[in-house]
């Protein structure tokens, strides 16, 4: 039977079996949890002020991940004090202070472990002892335990002390960012967890398969827009990013969630780069404290479940699991498909730029890219992008854009050349092919266009073009 860590009325277990008994208790207890909040204005008892709170966390944990960025976000390192759990959880005491290049004591109290400041919050508590923690130290006091609220007071209750013009959570976006959040949370940032901790095969196939349903479905929203809800950074997208920066390095074979990686995923890898190159948020990714943790004996995880992936047959380089996307060619598909659909949707107004232009020609496109177009002319990156954002300044009325017949060859060392018939613009009775040259960057992170040759045939059957883009890959 499993064991988890828990106190029970106060009293610590650091391997107790996982009775229904004891979840009962632990899903029926008073006290579970503590969801208290900061105010700027003090109405909820607990009044915003410089150092007055302290915040508990681990870097390996995603749930506290997310409120270190906000802390580092809203530059608030001189309001609240902070102090880091070593990522080594499996030894009895569970989360525990130290003195390490891993961790820190504990500044607010001089505490061991963590249940101390939960006992000391609250001595007859029942429940998991979890990280993140906002501790009040006036009172002497947890305030709250839930990420979620904690993200939501250090957004705005500390304004006076941070930086008030960052707002994750602007108010003319709150139904869009909640309603998000709704399906968001419990489907992947819960569902990794849901498909590690199964208790059954079957329901680690049933977690596995609607956690990359849903990854699926971030995939094509992230191939139309920089971020999750348009061009702007929302609280969605820190609750997303430690999922997904955690995703290759432990939860693809700590947590068995190994049916694709986030690497086959080129809209959602190039979304998890573009924030993670935001200035602060680097410093809080520390893959040394996610491998110490992950890959420690955390005892909750069955070991006679057999992980669902990887979807690919590498016999024969074709996926197996019906709706996959796991191997290599399917990757390169991808990135052909998404792409046209960004344009399309750039072109007719359907994905805003705010003035930054066709952003996802800008990623794909390699620095020595090259294209020759059906005239003979040959052009760079630089020009390619430039005459594009140029030629369609003024939205054209009517724009479709068909993309059929596409074929796809492995060359070796992550390069395919991809053959495809395209029209622009409905341009009637002529049709074109296109034949690029895709690579994998060396970080096996990116895939990005080399090469384009595009060629202007005669109107004909699908069949013939099918025929024509065969020749080509021959």
């Amino acid at each position: 039977m499993l064991k988890i860590k828990a106190l029970i009325e106060g009293v610590w277990h650091d391997s107790l079996a996982y009775t229904p008994a004891v979840r009962s208790a632990l899903a029926n207890s008073s006290t579970n949890g503590f969801h208290d909040r900061v105010t700027a204005d003090g109405s909820s008892g607990f009044a915003a002020k410089r150092g007055r709170y302290h915040l508990y966390v681990s870097y390996a944990c995603p749930w506290a991940h997310r409120t270190i960025l906000y802390r580092r976000l809203k530059r608030l390192e001189n309001a609240m004090s902070l102090s880091v759990l070593h990522p080594r959880w499996a030894g009895p005491g569970g989360w525990r202070f130290a003195d390490s290049d891993l961790s820190t004591v504990d500044h607010a109290g001089g505490r061991r472990f963590l249940y101390d400041v939960y006992r000391a919050a609250l001595p007859d508590y029942t429940g998991r002892v979890t990280v993140p923690v906002l501790w009040d130290r006036q009172r002497e006091t947890i305030v709250n335990n839930e990420s979620r609220e904690i993200m939501r007071m250090l957004n705005s209750a500390f304004d006076a002390w941070g930086d008030a013009s960052v707002d994750f959570y602007p108010r003319a976006m709150r139904p869009a960012i909640d309603g998000l959040n709704a399906w968001l949370i419990p489907a992947v940032c819960q569902g990794v967890y849901r498909a590690g901790f199964a208790d059954s095969q079957a329901a680690h196939e049933r977690a596995v398969r609607t956690l990359f349903e849903s990854l699926d479905e971030l995939e094509a929203r992230l191939a139309r827009q920089p971020y999750l809800l348009g061009n702007r950074v929302t609280e969605s997208d820190w609750h997303l990013f430690p999922t997904l920066c955690r995703f290759d390095a432990v939860y693809v074979g700590a947590l068995k969630c190994n049916l694709r990686r986030l690497i086959d995923y080129p809209a959602l890898s190039a979304y998890a780069r573009r924030l993670h190159e935001i200035p602060g948020v680097a410093e809080t990714v520390r893959f040394k404290h996610i491998k110490a943790h992950y890959y420690d004996a955390l005892g909750e995880i069955d070991p006679t479940i057999v992980a669902s992936g990887p979807a690919v047959d590498y016999r024969t380089d074709r996926i197996v699991a019906a709706g996959a996307a796991g191997a290599p060619s399917e990757a390169f598909r991808r990135e052909v498909l998404d792409l046209h659909a960004f344009l399309e949707g750039w072109l007719k107004g359907s994905v805003k730029d705010n003035g930054a232009g066709p952003w996802r020609l800008r990623e794909a496109l390699a620095e020595d890219f090259t294209v020759v177009h059906p005239s003979g002319v040959r052009e760079d990156k630089p020009g390619v992008v430039q005459n594009f954002a140029a030629a369609y300044a003024t939205r054209p009325d009517g724009y479709a854009l068909q993309i059929s017949d596409l074929s796809l060859r492995p060359l070796g060392s992550r390069m395919y050349l991809a053959s495809y018939r395209e029209s622009h613009r409905g341009e009637p009775g002529r049709a074109r092919i296109s034949t690029a040259l895709l690579r994998q960057v060396p970080d096996g992170e990116r895939i990005e266009w080399v090469f384009l040759q595009e060629t202007v045939l005669p109107e004909q059957s699908s069949g013939a073009v099918a025929q024509q883009t065969a020749a080509v890959n021959a």
